[in-house]
């Protein structure tokens, strides 16, 4: 009992306890608590208020140092009660300054009744910086891009005058590449592309043509010179090797954020066509330094760039690198990463990856070169022999041998050009495995056109055995395809051109290439397809010239129809290229011009214009009437050329013997630039010209009053004159 007796109250004093919260406290009423909760969470807000304009001022107060150009020192941070955290700065320049202090708070403090004047203390014993504007903030700016730029011009030039003795800049001027300094400061777009290009420059001019090798300095002996020259060649290899790490750098970012389909940062974008461009000219300028295949491998990548103006920059690059690379090995180089480069992306490449590829020299490539060689070296060889046994005489003897040495020397020196000849063989191999794969894997996609055209220009040097199988492939694209008329006319071109070659001896009939060939002829006018007159004019070499044994007669004759019509849509140049063709086929084939006579017409039948086969067209039974069209061009040379076509056999061979080929015409006299090429001669200036005018009014003047007195009416006119009035006639006679 006495238990219970002690627990309850205990429950009773708990409960009252509980119970004691909501009673109101003696000598405060209900209002007065929710005022005094009011005021708290005003005070709160006021507090958060003042902590987030202190930070906004301290912010204010980092750019205007940064601004300014005063270097800041960040201190370790200190606790302090009530506060947190609280971080300090001061700055670095002078002794003066190195007793300033600004504190800003980063923590929540625990205080409920702050004072304004503990909330942000600073001991600064200057003046506060003034406020810049807009516009004095750009003024400060491109103050300090000028000197910037004008220190990077002094130490590039500081760095040409001596290099060896001012390496060292290199390393001043690859800081102001980066985004922020060592220092700290921010390198701004205009500096960052002012350092690339000079640097760029410095390095055309400093580094050597060869490659420069790793020299253990340690394990050998070096004299002076050649310790200074190799530490020279060390360092600049090392900030050549930085310079190519930050522009890749730059490309890379410009690819994560393709890749993360993210927004591009201008600098990113802007930098990344200076930097394309400067390992452009680096390639072309020193192609076989150390580091060219690392260049050429991120060039290729931006080969297939979405951008077209960085994808021009990269071909233009290659093009010229094909052209000037006598070495081989950074073509063959290239054209490997191209092939994996589109094994990769298959079908997603852009027609310039594929449109390089015709700058390759594999032309050079002769089959028949090594075989024609070694049996030359033999034949010498064996003269040898036989003029050391049979010759008796010193003199005789030392001289044969002298000329057959030389011959001999001739033959090996031959040898060199053996490695040059494999190197082109591979580099066609691959070239040859990028062609047949786009063919058969990708015949639909949009580089199809440029590897046709890649084709027809290569085709004579493709291996026979493969030929019967191309042939039929490009059948069945000309046949099942889609393709253009350029896309057909570089189809027919390859086919002519195997068969124009080792191709004779396959046993394939060209009759739907050449109907092909002949209905795509008129496509082609003086405007913006202009250019593939080459094409045709390349075509119609092999076809009318080389082949012609292999073309009958009715379709010699449409061919030739077909070009003079073709000849009154294109521009001068091409118009001459088809006149020459013409002019040469009538000179090989006396028996075509029955297309001059208007009046005979051999077999029967009408000349059908829009038939599309050559064999069906009865182009006998026409004539060329373009030549009267053709007769009166505006073209002062084919005014001239076109009367010759319809000279005898004997004297247009007289007379046209020295005449251009149809691809000589085409170059000579090319139009493009709306200008007469070659100049056409101005009339002479005539001299007096005061004086022939006054005797030709005098003579006009004379001939017109001679013809009025002659007239029937003129003279009974002057019959009928009274005599009293003689001077009339003394008048005219003195007058004349």
């Amino acid at each position: 009992m006495m238990a219970k007796a002690r627990k309850k109250p205990a429950k009773a004093t708990s409960s009252a306890a509980k119970k004691k919260v909501c009673v109101p406290q003696k000598g405060r009423s209900r209002y007065e608590i929710l005022e005094a909760r009011k005021d708290r969470s005003k005070k709160a807000i006021v507090k958060k208020h003042e902590l987030v304009e202190t930070l906004e001022e301290a912010y204010r107060r980092k750019l205007d140092a940064e601004l300014s150009g005063t270097k800041i020192n960040h201190l370790l941070p200190i606790k302090v009660k009530g506060k947190g955290l609280v971080t300090r700065t001061a700055p670095k320049n002078g002794p003066s300054e190195s007793t300033e202090r600004e504190i800003s708070t980063c923590g929540s403090a625990n205080d409920e009744h702050p004072t304004h004047s503990t909330d942000d203390t600073t001991f600064n014993t200057g003046n506060p910086q003034k406020v810049l504007t807009l516009a004095e903030i750009l003024l400060k700016r491109n103050q300090e891009v000028r000197e910037k730029q004008l220190s990077i011009g002094s130490q590039s030039a500081a760095i040409l005058e001596t290099p060896d003795a001012r390496i060292d800049n290199l390393n001043t001027l690859l800081d102001y590449i980066r985004a922020v300094r060592k220092d700290g400061g921010i390198n701004l777009l205009a500096v960052r592309k002012t350092a690339i290009i000079s640097l760029a420059e410095i390095f055309r001019d400093i580094v050597p043509e060869f490659r420069i090798g790793i020299v253990n300095k340690e394990e050998q002996k070096l004299k002076k010179d050649t310790l200074a020259r190799v530490n020279f060649e060390n360092k600049l290899l090392s900030y050549y090797k930085q310079y190519l790490k930050e522009l890749e750098c730059i490309t890379n970012s410009y690819h994560r954020c393709l890749r993360q389909s993210k927004k591009m940062a201008i600098d990113t974008t802007q930098l990344l066509q200076t930097c394309v461009q400067c390992m452009c000219d680096l390639v072309l300028a020193h192609p076989y330094f150390n580091y060219s295949p690392n260049i050429v491998q991120v060039l290729v990548l931006m080969l297939n760039d979405v951008k077209e103006n960085i994808r021009k920059i990269v071909h233009s690059c290659f093009a010229t690198l094909f052209k000037t690379d006598i070495r081989l090995d950074l073509t063959y180089h290239t054209v490997r990463h191209i092939n994996q480069l589109l094994k990769k992306k298959e079908r997603h490449v852009h027609p310039e990856m594929i449109s390089c590829l015709k700058f390759l020299q594999i032309h050079r490539i002769n089959l028949h070169d090594d075989t024609l060689l070694e049996l030359k070296k033999q034949k010498l060889e064996k003269q040898k022999s036989r003029i050391i046994n049979m010759s008796r005489k010193e003199r005789k003897r030392k001289k044969k041998l002298q000329e057959l040495e030389k011959d001999i020397f001739e033959t090996k020196a031959e040898e060199s050009k053996q490695i040059v000849r494999q190197k082109l063989t591979n580099i066609s191999k691959l070239a040859f495995m990028i062609v047949f794969k786009i063919l058969k894997c990708y015949p639909d996609s949009r580089v199809l056109s440029v590897t046709l055209e890649v084709l027809s220009k290569f085709a004579h040097t493709i291996n026979i055995d493969f030929f019967a199988d191309l042939v039929e492939l490009l059948n069945n694209l000309l046949e099942n395809a889609e393709l253009g008329y350029r896309d057909h006319l570089h189809c027919i071109q390859t086919v002519f051109t195997i068969l124009g070659g080792q191709g004779e001896v396959l046993n394939i009939d060209p009759a739907r290439f050449y109907s092909h060939f002949y209905k795509n002829l008129l496509y082609v006018h003086g405007g913006k397809n202009h250019g593939d007159m080459k094409t045709i004019l390349n075509t119609l070499d092999i076809l009318l010239f080389k082949r012609r044994r292999n073309v009958t007669s009715q379709r010699y004759l449409s061919f030739l129809k077909r070009l003079a019509t073709l000849s009154l849509q294109t521009l001068p140049n091409g118009s001459l290229g088809l006149i020459a063709i013409i002019r040469s086929s009538l000179q090989m084939n006396q028996h075509l011009d029955i297309l001059l006579n208007t009046d005979e017409v051999i077999g029967s039948g009408t000349f059908d214009p829009l038939n599309d086969e050559p064999e069906f067209a009865n182009a006998n039974c026409t004539s060329l009437f373009e030549t009267t069209c053709l007769a009166r061009h505006f073209h002062p040379t084919i005014r001239k050329v076109i009367p010759h076509l319809f000279l005898a056999t004997e004297n247009r061979i007289t007379y046209m013997a020295r005449a251009l080929t149809p691809s000589e015409w085409y170059a000579n006299y090319d139009c493009s630039e709306v200008i007469f090429n070659p100049e056409i001669t101005p009339p002479a200036k005539l001299k007096n010209t005061k004086e022939i005018r006054s005797h030709l009014g005098i003579a006009s003047v004379k001939e017109r009053f001679l013809v009025d007195c002659a007239t029937e009416h003129s003279h009974v006119k002057y019959e009928k004159l009274d005599t009293n009035y003689p001077l009339a006639f003394d008048y005219f006679a003195e007058y004349l």
